[in-house]
């Protein structure tokens, strides 16, 4: 296997242009996806839906800026707050795929910036943990440490263990960048107890793993092997291919700092084919140098060369500056045995430019210049201070409807409340005018009878005068008198009842006296009446 240097080139050829295929058939299928997306109206679930896109195509290593910039775009048009801190968190984790650990920071803290306005807690703990892993990455543990602890710190508030594995797992990762192995050792065995308690097997794999690097580290071989082998055993029980290969080769590490190069190579071969299905490039680069590294020792020069070669290049493809690094390192050691020592203090040279390289980036990129943090951070604000205005607007749009409703329906009750005022109103007035009208009726009937008795009494009393009157000669006109003196009529009242004048109505009662045989009005009613 990996003879000859053509024939890896070849493989080499191969496998880039099989993930060049293959990336090229998934860009058709994203840039599809986004020009469905782009007509679609502006709402949270097509920023949420663009950043899915967005994530799909980072981990298939498609260029697709345009998918999260129109994400961006749109959630700071609908003042979409968590929409903003989700696309620039992954921003920032695309720029770390890519190495690009200083871009990866400033989106990251962009991120955290507008996940710090919402109440998306899990996702500002994972912004936290990114943030952790990219100053990692730029060799700046206190800035690391710092973040990580705030992940920890919240995750453990809200009881997330998942999220506390990431941060403990982060903080020992740091401890072993610093040295610090056995602080590495006590949260990496945190973690194993998580993982074993919430049988979390891909944990467990990681964590026997991260506990083996640990003491490899220490120079204790024997417990690395323990707990790398465990973590491997684990990995073909439950059939992690890729996570197999990267077991492979801290095993092939292990051994090679043991010194016991042919074993060391062993584990580095089961490792490639690995890798090579997996496509990561990133891995089997690291794997080929090791493995000419160890070819070195074993006195296999010109096999060596050519892994180193193929393995260079590999990292040069993918921009791997810690693999390039390693590479012209090993080709020092390599023209420095067979005696070329021109290629060397070139290589050498170029090694140390990739070293001061990445120095410099931690001292330098890591830190964003103020110029672009202000820009950023006043950009930022004013996308808040929109947003709050906005959400303002709409809470006092949301409170003046309520309000109308409020007023429409007591208004609505009022009409209500006066309709049925006003029918009860009618109602007691229609029962009044019927009462009355019943009382009415009553006084009528009343008058009825009352004129009926009245006409009644009045035909007896004409009766009885008739039959009192027959006997003294009286005339009409002096009956008519004599009836108006027994009502208690004065003469002028009988004049004007009677439409005669008083003299008249004195000559007929002068007649009535003379024919009763009577002086004054009291003796004639007595003597008509009989008393």
């Amino acid at each position: 296997m990996y003879k000859t240097q053509n024939f890896r080139i070849l493989f080499l050829v191969l496998l880039f242009t099989q993930l060049t295929f293959s990336q090229q058939f998934l860009k058709k299928q994203v840039d599809s996806i986004f020009t469905v997306l782009k007509v679609k109206p502006n709402t949270i679930s097509k920023v949420d839906d663009l950043i899915s896109l967005y994530k799909k195509a980072v981990r298939a290593k498609i260029t697709s800026e345009e998918v999260i910039d129109e994400a961006i775009f749109i959630s700071e048009k609908i003042f979409y707050i968590k929409g903003l801190g989700v696309s620039y968190d992954r921003k920032g984790l695309a720029a770390r795929y890519n190495y690009n650990y200083e871009n990866s920071v400033k989106n990251h803290k962009r991120a955290l910036n507008h996940l710090t306005k919402t109440t998306d807690t899990i996702q500002i703990i994972k912004c936290l943990n990114n943030l952790g892993v990219s100053y990692r990455k730029l060799n700046l543990e206190k800035e690391a440490f710092n973040f990580y602890f705030q992940a920890l710190g919240l995750s453990e508030k809200i009881k997330h263990n998942k999220s506390i594995i990431i941060a403990l797992n982060g903080i020992g990762n740091v401890f072993i960048d610093t040295k610090e192995y056995d602080k590495a050792l006590h949260y990496f065995k945190r973690v194993y107890t998580l993982d074993l308690a919430g049988k979390n097997m891909r944990g467990q794999e990681y964590s026997l793993s991260n506990i083996g690097e640990a003491y490899l580290h220490q120079k204790s071989y024997d417990s690395a092997y323990f707990y790398i082998n465990k973590a491997l055993e684990l990995t073909k029980e439950h059939k992690h291919k890729a996570s197999e290969a990267i077991r492979y080769n801290l095993l092939g590490l292990l051994f090679q700092h043991k010194e016991e190069y042919q074993e060391s190579t062993n584990f580095y071969k089961e490792a490639i084919p690995l890798f090579t299905k997996e496509n990561n490039i990133r891995y089997l680069s690291n794997t080929l140098i090791n493995v000419g590294k160890n070819q070195l020792h074993l006195g296999e020069y010109e096999d060596a060369i050519d892994n180193i070669t193929v393995g260079l290049n590999s990292a040069k493809m993918i921009k791997s500056k810690e693999n390039i690094y390693l590479g012209y390192n090993t080709l020092v050691d390599y023209y420095t045995i067979t005696k070329n020592y021109k290629k060397a203090l070139n290589s050498h040279k170029i090694a140390t430019t990739f070293h001061d390289s990445i120095v410099n980036e931690a001292s330098q990129k890591s830190i964003i210049s103020t110029q672009v943090e202000y820009e950023t951070a006043k950009k930022d604000a004013q996308i808040q201070r929109l947003a709050k205005e906005n959400e303002l607007s709409q809470n006092k749009a949301t409170t003046n409807f309520n309000r109308l409703i409020i007023i429409s329906s007591l208004s609505i009750a009022g009409i209500i409340i006066l309709l049925y005022l006003l029918r009860l109103y009618r109602k007691n007035s229609d029962l009044e005018i019927e009462n009355k009208n019943s009382e009415l009726q009553n006084y009528i009937l009343q008058i009825n009878e009352l004129k009926e008795k009245a006409k009644n009494k009045s035909l007896t009393e004409s009766e009885i005068f008739d039959e009192n009157f027959s006997g003294f000669g009286l005339s009409k006109r002096e009956i008519e008198v004599l009836q108006h003196i027994s009502d208690g009529l004065s003469n002028y009242e009988i004049s004007e009842k009677m439409f005669v004048s008083n003299n008249t109505v004195k000559t007929h009662i002068k007649n009535i006296y003379s024919k009763l045989d009577v002086k004054n009005r009291i003796q004639a009613i007595k003597k008509i009446s009989g008393k």
